[in-house]
């Protein structure tokens, strides 16, 4: 299905802003280009087959589909690191077959870009940018409070600059900006963008803690009414939002490290013919990593924030996730990966949707170079308005990392 005008004027708009930062973060690099000492280059690549079956591969609580799969992914890294400057970019391609449905087929690219030049022991300019072309099938796009019943091809555009200075040894402040652009190809969904400041100043308690405040503005603004659905709940409308958050962070051992943060946030509506509308929210950040022993490492990370989404408005969620990682012997190791979101209740009325995934993996290192994973993967959606739906999934994948190439220049 194809993009509309508006639509593409809008990933034209994206790709402009993401080309010129990205011009901006290369010029940054060159005012070391004449005096730089030779920079240590990499390039790292790998390439992997995955075989697997899903039982209801669109996630629907009627007319189920299931399917067997082929995906192949080739994937690299080319990184630069010098005395004052580092520059990471990475490439994924997964092209993905679904017997027996072939309307299900894809061919998904994903690239990141991180770059960071540093002016001076005090000054830091860093970059980091992605673009996902992707579909609904694999991603929690859709992890909104409705079911979508295809697969919807999206493409994402996220930009974030930030400067960061030292103030004196123990406080340093940073500010940095967020552009990011989502394009739907299905009516189904709202194409929008969102973008704006934060401000952060930290300042460090000790050697092994410190506390920081935060403020941020963003602005989400979609794009024009999709369908007749958006055009009744009355969702469409510019938001703003205003939030802050103090936070703490805690590092007694290395191998323990724990952070948190609470804050608010002011959500204000704009709607064509009708008086803007505000409301106050709380947000929080937790994180903890925690080694157990030289086996095993847990992984926590909890929040809760106002985010887009491609239903036209933004929605308060509620995120979490737990990763346990334990290593069985030299050559095997398991992994146990938890996440869940909700989204709450907005004005557009579809009730509280949970979105739920395990996700247990044992990985074999055959070899240095060639290794086998064994994974099963349980979804589990629920709408308050609609029902519920789950998924079984199971993957065995073999990735084979091809040889490394390192040089020295400039």
């Amino acid at each position: 299905m194809a993009i509309g005008r508006r639509g593409l004027r809008g990933v034209n708009r994206a790709l402009a802003l993401a080309f010129g930062l990205l011009a901006f973060g290369v010029l940054a690099l060159c005012f070391e280009a004449r005096t730089a000492l030779a920079q240590d280059w990499s390039f790292e690549s790998s390439l992997s087959q995955r075989m697997g079956y899903n039982s209801n591969v669109l996630l629907q609580p009627s007319d189920e589909i299931s399917a067997f799969s082929s995906q192949t992914t080739p994937d690299f890294t080319l990184s630069r690191s010098g005395p004052t400057s580092n520059v990471s970019l990475n490439g994924r391609f997964e092209f993905t077959e679904y017997f027996a449905h072939s309307d299900l087929n894809s061919a998904d690219q994903f690239g990141k870009l991180n770059l960071s030049k540093a002016f001076s022991e005090r000054s830091t300019l860093q970059f980091s940018g992605a673009v996902d072309r992707d579909t609904t099938l694999e991603s929690d796009e859709d992890a909104t409070g409705r079911f979508v019943n295809e697969a919807i091809r999206f493409v994402r555009w996220d930009a974030s600059p930030t400067w960061q200075y030292l103030l004196s040894p123990i406080d340093k402040v940073s500010v940095s900006a967020r552009y990011l652009r989502v394009s739907y190809d299905s009516s189904d969904k709202t194409d929008y963008q969102d973008y704006g400041p934060t401000v952060t100043y930290s300042h460090d308690l000790s050697e092994l803690a410190s506390v920081y405040a935060s403020l941020n503005y963003s602005r989400f603004e979609p794009d024009e009414q999709r369908n007749d659905l958006d055009a009744e709940a009355g969702t469409q409308g510019n938001q703003d939002t205003y939030g802050g958050l103090l936070g703490y962070d805690y590092h007694p051992t290395e191998r323990f490290t724990i952070g948190g943060a609470a804050g608010l946030n002011y959500n204000v509506t704009h709607q064509d013919g009708q008086k803007d509308s505000g409301e106050i929210g709380y947000r929080f950040q937790f994180t903890m990593n925690y080694q157990i022993n030289d086996q095993t490492n847990a992984d926590v990370s909890l929040s809760r924030d106002t985010e887009p989404t491609g239903d036209g408005e933004e929605r308060t969620r509620n995120r979490g996730s737990v990763r346990l990682g334990y290593k069985m012997t030299e050559m095997t190791s398991f992994a146990l990966d938890t996440s869940y979101i909700d989204d709450q209740e907005t004005q557009s009325n579809d009730g509280v949707a949970r979105y739920l995934t395990v996700t247990p993996s044992v990985q074999w290192s055959i070899t240095e170079e060639l290794s086998l994973q064994a994974t099963y993967q349980f979804r589990y959606k629920n709408v308050e308005s609609d029902g519920s739906a789950y998924d079984n999934a199971a993957f065995i994948t073999l990735r084979y990392a091809l040889p490394d190439f390192n040089w020295s220049g400039f």
